[in-house]
């Protein structure tokens, strides 16, 4: 079969092969209307066009992939390997639309193969749901002017954008949602201190309200203590949990994992705005681009929808 070219797409799609270009290359600096670009991108699909990624990564020196680090626990319940679905899939469509590819990489929390890591030739890195430790030595692999973002880590250091829920816009809508002040907190285990320190001061409540989630036996224990009051789940998955141990709690559940069909329709659920996954991708591919501009903000907060 013969291999398909830009110039075969530029006849299919009545264009000049320059505007193909433009366009397969994302090339920003040209003004090409949405009817051309669906009209190009139309007939590249209907002539199997495959670009040579390697022969423009060897011309560019970037290789267009974008790493996703996330956790692969052995351990704990099967819902975890659903946690960052959304979140990568969202990501994912951002930095498509920029010309990137998204590349997934599972990693052991506690003991990263972190010369697997290497081995991928990365343009950017999101990491996610790591202790500060952990995310200084894998953004320590990738060195100088690749741009590493925190998801769900509070890291110190200044100079790492991170991309976190906006917890407490959340636990303050809860509180709306429920009527009431919430008499209890169950949040999701994180792996980094810092954020987990982060949502039980924004909570308000005391060390004994607050439950985080390790295992259904201990949740069951902690929730069937509560029957009749109002609380906080975080995470839809842990809130689930606890509705089926105990029906009679006045729940709010936080959709960390942008998943809230996954609860009863009487409960109130609190969602986070996408959009951030928006702003994520376009500060790390920013970065790629004009790595020596600099911008001031620090978290990229997912903002809670009204």
């Amino acid at each position: 079969m013969k291999k398909m070219t830009m110039k075969d797409i530029a006849r299919a799609a009545g264009v000049s092969t320059a505007t193909v270009s433009y366009i397969m290359n994302n090339v920003e600096t040209q003004s090409i209307s949405p009817e051309t670009r669906e009209k190009v991108m139309k007939a590249a699909q209907q002539l199997n066009y495959i670009r040579n990624i390697s022969a423009r990564s060897l011309k560019s020196g970037k290789s267009e992939l974008i790493g996703v680090v996330l956790p692969d626990p052995e351990d704990g319940p099967a819902w975890q390997r659903y946690k960052y679905a959304q979140a990568a899939y969202r990501l994912g469509r951002h930095l498509n639309r920029y010309g990137y590819q998204p590349i997934a990489i599972h990693v052991d929390p506690s003991s990263p193969k972190l010369d697997v890591i290497l081995e991928r030739e990365m343009d950017g890195v999101f990491v996610f749901d790591v202790s500060e430790r952990d995310f200084l030595r894998i953004s320590g692999r990738y060195g100088m002017g690749i741009p590493v973002m925190a998801v769900d880590s509070c890291v110190k250091e200044p100079i790492f954008h991170k991309l976190l829920p906006d917890f407490a816009g959340a636990f303050a809508a809860a509180e709306r949602a429920l009527g009431a002040v919430p008499q209890f907190l169950i949040t999701d285990e994180y792996r980094d201190p810092e954020l987990s320190g982060r949502i039980e001061r924004l909570s308000g409540l005391s060390a004994g309200d607050i439950h985080v989630y390790r295992d259904e036996e201990a949740l069951r224990r902690f929730v069937r203590e509560r029957a009749g009051q109002a609380g906080i789940a975080v995470n839809e998955f842990v809130g689930l949990s606890a509705l089926r141990a105990e029906p009679a709690l006045r729940l709010a559940a936080v959709c960390t994992c942008g998943c809230p069909e996954l609860l009863p329709e009487r409960t109130p659920k609190i969602r986070f705005d996408p959009d951030g996954y928006r702003k994520a991708a376009e500060l790390i591919v920013h970065y790629i681009r004009k790595p020596h501009e600099a911008r001031p903000e620090e978290f990229v907060f997912l903002s809670v929808l009204p």
